[in-house]
């Protein structure tokens, strides 16, 4: 099935379950706002949502992601809020934050007001408690045509009444916790997909909130969720640990990749590197020298160093030049940046090394492949979970078991009530006429929800099938030294939904044998199995054909 025909197939469900949900009273006042959020829904941009600990980087890198400073940032714990980043063109340079409050009221807000909101002052603290979120409108950013970005306020904060609050605003917008439970569907209140921001280390407090969006395969799966370990600068060793923190935890995300939002944001360019290169060699007697002035920003900023002939103003200069006038620069993003040039011996490969490690360019390509790509397929997950969730909900709710009684005793009801006056049993008798199905319509629209349901689960299970192929897929491409170039060429047709032309019982066999000889967990394996389940459903279609 093309993406194109499965998104039909959403919309054709959400029809069908529009028509039931208008069929009762009782139900279209429940559900009414919900299928109209739906609706819209499948025609808005994704939601990414940003999550993570609190003073992981997450602000950071959505600055980097963005090439704006908009996100708010800080030393200290920021406030929590919710701040959206979406297209469009905000009310005025001096008002550009639109702020809704959780009473409904809504105000285009000054840059002096979301500065009142940094920190955990009680003053603080009051007025966020006040706020449902705030927008960012963004004109002409690529990264935004298809997605909308959500800041999260962060999770694992210090425990009390201050750090509490980031807590109870990213549960209660992941629905972690009742404050945004609702009858009606709302969308605008839960992320599509997710890109988590790890804190140098894994932990367990990471595993805890990852397994509560996961729930046990019932909420969102690892295709829709991306690991970024924030802050590699400060130990790069922690490349090489990669690997391990993907397997342990396969089951979250889809891959977990190395960045430095702060290094992005002061990459130098090749002109200033060899300008500073030759400084520092002319300037230090040896690399021993300029190893102990690079070991902390205070010996660097001391009046006379040992074996450098460099001027404290000359030395000042540098690193102001490196850190483009940014004010809260990190000192160890410089000190990262001047060991790798000086001892650089092909200053544009150093350059190059730099920003693979600051990762974010990488970080932007998969998100335009993962997430871009696939952005229309993601959103008929989410719709299509929160529609099961609307049948469910109307199979087991009382009107649908009271509906039945009422049919089966329209006729005694009717004939009962013509023991009134002649004048009430007609009105009566009318209104059970009206507002009273017959048993045949009752039967009739029982079996509509119930074929409905069985729709919305096929349709997931083709969803779950068209994720599996494009994690292999994905999984094939960042390893093709894995595979036979044959392998490579079959897989890719495979897995993109062309016509096959190989025998797919010759090839289920084979990936078959390939999945049980590979290493558990190994992206052979992790091939294999899908490929081998595309081959099976070709072979069921083909029986069904025949």
């Amino acid at each position: 099935m093309k993406d194109s025909e499965f998104i039909a197939s959403v919309q054709e469900v959400l029809e069908q379950i529009r028509s039931i949900v208008n069929s009762s009273a009782a139900w279209n006042n429940r559900f009414r706002e919900g299928i109209s959020s739906l609706q819209d829904e499948m025609s808005s941009p994704c939601v990414l949502a940003i999550a993570g600990k609190v003073k992981a980087g997450k602000s950071f890198l959505i600055n980097a992601l963005l090439g704006v400073d908009l996100a708010m940032t800080g030393t200290t714990e920021t406030t929590a809020t919710i701040n959206v980043f979406k297209k469009g063109r905000p009310f005025s340079k001096d008002k550009p934050v639109l702020c809704q409050y959780v009473d409904g009221r809504k105000e285009w807000c000054t840059t002096a007001f979301l500065d009142s909101l940094q920190g955990t002052s009680e003053e603080a603290l009051r007025r966020t408690a006040e706020i449902d979120k705030l927008i960012f409108y963004i004109d002409d950013n690529p990264i935004l045509e298809d997605i909308t970005l959500v800041d999260t306020p962060g999770i694992g904060a210090e425990v009390g009444e201050d750090g509490d609050s980031h807590q109870i605003q990213t549960d209660s917008y992941f629905k972690l916790r009742e404050r945004h439970q609702q009858d009606t569907i709302s969308l605008s209140n839960s992320a599509d997909a997710i890109l988590y921001i790890f804190n140098t280390v894994p932990t367990e407090t990471d595993r805890n909130f990852l397994s509560s969006l996961y729930d046990d395969g019932k909420g969102l799966t690892a295709i829709n969720c991306i690991g970024v370990l924030s802050k590699i600068d400060k130990d790069i060793n922690q490349i090489n640990n990669i690997k391990k923190f993907e397997a342990a935890f396969d089951r979250n995300v889809f891959a977990i990749l190395p960045t430095s939002a702060a290094l992005t944001r002061l990459l130098p360019d090749a002109q200033w590197a060899y300008r500073f290169q030759q400084i520092m060699k002319s300037g230090f007697a040896g690399e021993k020298y300029f190893n102990l002035a690079i070991g902390s920003q205070k010996a660097y900023l001391t009046e006379k160093l040992p074996g450098c002939t460099l001027t404290l103003e000359q030395r000042k200069s540098l690193l102001k030049e490196f850190n483009k006038d940014i004010d809260d620069a990190p000192w160890n993003i410089f000190a990262f940046v001047a060991r790798e040039i000086y001892n650089s011996t092909d200053i544009n490969a150093s350059i190059q090394r730099l920003e693979d490690i600051a990762g974010v360019s990488r970080l932007r390509e998969i998100i335009n492949n993962h997430f871009f790509s696939r952005s229309r397929l993601l959103r008929c997950n989410k719709v299509l979970s929160e529609l099961k969730r609307i049948i469910t909900t109307i199979m087991y709710d009382e009107t649908y078991f009271e509906a039945e009684y009422l049919a089966k005793n329209k006729d005694r009801f009717i004939q009962e009530s013509r023991s009134l006056s002649a004048e009430a049993a007609k009105v009566i008798g009318g209104l059970i006429q009206k507002y009273i199905p017959s048993e045949k319509d009752i039967i009739r629209q029982k079996s509509n929800i119930e074929q409905v349901k069985d729709r919305i689960e096929q349709l997931q299970g083709k969803l779950s099938t068209i994720n599996d192929c494009y994690l292999a897929y994905e999984k094939m491409t960042q390893a093709k030294d894995q595979f036979t170039e044959s392998e490579i060429n079959e897989l890719s047709t495979l897995f993109s939904g062309k016509a096959i032309t190989v025998d797919p019982i010759q090839r289920f066999k084979y990936w078959s044998a390939m999945y049980n000889c590979s290493e558990p967990n190994s992206i052979r394996q992790i091939v294999a199995r899908a490929a081998r389940a595309q081959y099976n459903t070709h072979l069921h279609d083909k029986s069904r054909t025949n």
